[in-house]
Order: C-alpha cells, then sequence, then structure tokens
C-alpha cells in the first residue's frame, strides 16, 4: 500500500519567533558596532565643528541602540536602520557646511575672543561669552545681522540686564535656528538623489554579504533594489523611498528566515525518518527563489521508500511507497505525530493526492484463498 500527501508545514510559532528575534540580534549588533566606529571616525574628522546637532542625535540614538539591544531587539534594528541612513546624509551636510562657512566660523571665533578681551563691561563680556556657545556653523553665520543689533543695543545701554541680554540672545537664536534648518533642507533636496543612491546602495551591500541557500533568490532581491535606485528622480519622495528600502530589507529578512525554517524542517524529517529505521540520502536543493524545494529520499532495507519535498513558502509533499498492509498508514502516523511532538513541526490543510491499495488487495485475497483451501 502507498500514500502520497500533501500539506502545509510550520515550526511552533514561539520557535520561528526565536529564529526572527535572532536574525534581528545578529544584524543590531553588527550594525551597532560599525555605527559608533563610524560615529568615532565623524568625531575625529571634527564633525561636530560643522553639524554639531546632528551629531548630538546620533550620538543620542547610539546610545538607545545600546540600551535596546537588551530590552527591545526589533526597536534596535528599526533605530540602527535609521542611524546608517543618516549617516550619508551627514556627510553631505558637512561638505556643504565645509564649503560655506568654514572661513566665516574661524573669523567668528577669532574675533570673539579678541572682542571678549576688549569688552569694557560684564554685559559686553557675557554677550561674547554667549556668542561663543554657538556652535553651529550656520546657524550663528544666519544669526549675524540680529547679534550685532544687540551688541549695539548694549552699547546705547538699550539693553542693561543679563536676563535681558538671555531674552534676545534667545529670540535671535531661534530665528537663526529656523533658518539653519531650512538651509539644510534646501542643501540635502539638491543631493536627493545622491542620498538616497547611498542608502540603497548601502542596502545592496548588506544583502550581497548575506549567505542565501540559492543566488538566484538573492540576486533577485538585489535586482530590486537596483531597479528602485535606476528608477530615481528629482521629484522621488524621500519618505516613499524610505519606506521601499525598509519593505525590501524585510524581504530580506523573510527570505533568510523562510530558509532557517525550511533548514530545521529538513533536519526534523530526517531525523524522524531514521528513528524509522530508513536509510536517508543527502537532502538536495532543486530550483530557484520560492520555486525551489529540497528532495529527501529514504529507503528500508525491506524495500519501503519515503519521499518528502520541502519548499520555501510552507509547502510539504510525502510519500510512503512499497508497503503491504497497514504498516504504511502506521509508519505515516509515528511520523506525523513524532514531527509535532518531538521537533514542534505542524501539518496543516493535510490531504492524500494518492494512493495505492493493490498490494493491500492482492494481500487480502491471498488470505481469502488460503482460508477457503482450508475451509
Amino acid at each position: 500500500m502507498s500514500h502520497e500527501y500533501n500539506a502545509r508545514y510550520e515550526l511552533e510559532r514561539k520557535r520561528r519567533e526565536e529564529l526572527k528575534r535572532k536574525r534581528a540580534a545578529e544584524f543590531s549588533e553588527k550594525a551597532y558596532k560599525e555605527i559608533f566606529a563610524r560615529y568615532e571616525q565623524m568625531k575625529n574628522a571634527e564633525y561636530d565643528s560643522f553639524v554639531p546637532s546632528e551629531m548630538g542625535e546620533l550620538s543620542q540614538n547610539i546610545k538607545n541602540i545600546e540600551q535596546l539591544l537588551q530590552t527591545d531587539i526589533f526597536e534596535a534594528r528599526r533605530l540602527c536602520y535609521q542611524a546608517q541612513d543618516s549617516l550619508s546624509s551627514m556627510d553631505f551636510l558637512v561638505r556643504a557646511a565645509k564649503e560655506e562657512f568654514t572661513r566665516q566660523e574661524r573669523l567668528r571665533y577669532e574675533e570673539i575672543q579678541r572682542k571678549k578681551a576688549e569688552a569694557k563691561s560684564k554685559l559686553e563680556q557675557a554677550f561674547y561669552t554667549q556668542l561663543g556657545e554657538i556652535k553651529d556653523p550656520a546657524v550663528a553665520n544666519f544669526a549675524i545681522q540680529d547679534l550685532e543689533s544687540i551688541k549695539s543695543k548694549i552699547q546705547s545701554e538699550a539693553i542693561s540686564s543679563k536676563e535681558e541680554l538671555a531674552q534676545q540672545l534667545k529670540i535671535v537664536c531661534g530665528q537663526a535656528n529656523e533658518k539653519a534648518r531650512k538651509w539644510k533642507e534646501e542643501r540635502l533636496a539638491k543631493e536627493k538623489i545622491a542620498i538616497l543612491s547611498t542608502q540603497i546602495d548601502s542596502a545592496i551591500k548588506a544583502t550581497e554579504s548575506e549567505k542565501f541557500e540559492n543566488d538566484d533568490n538573492k540576486n533577485k532581491l538585489v535586482n530590486k533594489m537596483k531597479t528602485l535606485k535606476d528608477s530615481l528622480t528629482a521629484e522621488s519622495s524621500e519618505s516613499e523611498i524610505a519606506e521601499k528600502i525598509n519593505i525590501m530589507r524585510s524581504s530580506v529578512d523573510d527570505s533568510l528566515i523562510d530558509e532557517e525554517v525550511r533548514r530545521e524542517t529538513v533536519k526534523a524529517i530526517v531525523k524522524e525518518l531514521k528513528s524509522q529505521e530508513f536509510t536517508v540520502e543527502k537532502p538536495q536543493i532543486f530550483g530557484t527563489g520560492k520555486d525551489s524545494y529540497v528532495l529527501i529520499k529514504a529507503k528500508k532495507p525491506s524495500g519501503k521508500q519515503a519521499t518528502c519535498k520541502i519548499s520555501l513558502e510552507g509547502k510539504l509533499n510525502y510519500r510512503f511507497d512499497k508497503y503491504e498492509g497497514m504498516t504504511c498508514l502506521k509508519d505515516i502516523e509515528k511520523f506525523n505525530v513524532d514531527l509535532e511532538k518531538i521537533y514542534s513541526v505542524k501539518f496543516s490543510d493535510e490531504r492524500v493526492i494518492w494512493e495505492n491499495p493493490d498490494k493491500l488487495s492482492r494481500t487480502q485475497e491471498s488470505s481469502s484463498d488460503t482460508q477457503r483451501r482450508n475451509m
């Protein structure tokens, strides 16, 4: 007697979540180290002098990631992606700031030090002290005219207290911050395609470094990313592109987890067949991408056979052949029960697609003939 079944397989939900968590942890720990190393390089390159607020945000992001690695690995991964994407933007901003503000910032610093030393009143000294605390060269640049106006008011005694000075500086710096923010947005908009291209290149590089069972699946994912990169235009929405990049990153994760689930399922099936005294051939992969399947062939000395095909999409085809009598169904029942109880592999939507009762029929006929002869 022979039976062939189609079914769906899945690992116990808890085990699949463990695989997702493991995948997120491996990525996040590696990304955290790379981001921290890049941050240290930026500090050494004096990025703080050109994009202090952005460097402050990155520093805080790194601290948050470090904490989340212990408490919420999926949020840690999200922040890692966010930090990675911000790095290219910061490179562009620093280049632009260096081109536009380096000379003015150096002259401003020298003038502040000189005039602070020449200040005739404590209020003037306080003015130059607070000027020196403006770290962002873009903010300082956009505040120049208003700061000159405040200095004139101090000299004419229109401002006569430190409290009034602090209030005036707060207003001026707030306005300058807004102008600096708009300037950064405009500069980044001009470099939008280059920045988005860099982010996609980073995702491509990360995907190419992954170990897939089959390079065809990897290549399909990489080619989708390259197609997205080639489609970039000045009208491309940054938020939409960012969402598409994240979807592609998720596709990579899902593909690798599906492969890991199948590997665990294959191992479980091989162990179960061996426990039933089958000799199991080395599993082989056929096909590519989502159409690929792992083929397992097994045989007993008596000639009984078992064949399994396991797809990436959770489909399983298994066949027990060359049996006599009801032993086929007993082996199949043990196969199903043990996989769920021992290996956490659960079958669903199971249905018979083929059965061959010939040997069973011949056995029954032979038994009937014997009984008639003995009567």
